[in-house]
């Protein structure tokens, strides 16, 4: 049982194929996000100290817990109970906990 604080979506991509000319893979066609899935988070690092050519930027890596199910996709968006985003993510690590059947994800 997870104590909901936020949402995540799924990013979900239309595959473009190969181009027959050349070999080449073509660019997704189109990109799209999946229905909220309700989720626990908790950063595990937060550090808004950087700075690079005089511009701030901030650092962040977050603990996600979902109820159990399949991690279709390797990019999530993290948006908290008002809605508001959190940020776009590349998952890093997706673990099934399956004592308490749960999937905690790395971003």
């Amino acid at each position: 049982m997870i104590i909901q604080n936020g949402t995540i979506e799924f990013k979900t991509k239309t595959a473009g194929g190969i181009d027959p000319e050349t070999g080449y893979p073509i660019k997704p066609s189109s990109v799209a996000w999946s229905e909220s899935v309700p989720c626990q988070f908790k950063a595990k690092k937060f550090n808004q100290l950087g700075i690079i050519k005089g511009e701030h930027f901030t650092v962040a890596s977050y603990e996600i817990l979902i109820e159990e199910q399949p991690v279709p996709s390797e990019q999530l968006r993290l948006k908290d109970l008002s809605g508001k985003e959190i940020g776009t993510f590349s998952i890093i690590q997706a673990e099934p906990l399956e004592a308490v059947c749960e999937v905690r994800i790395l971003v």
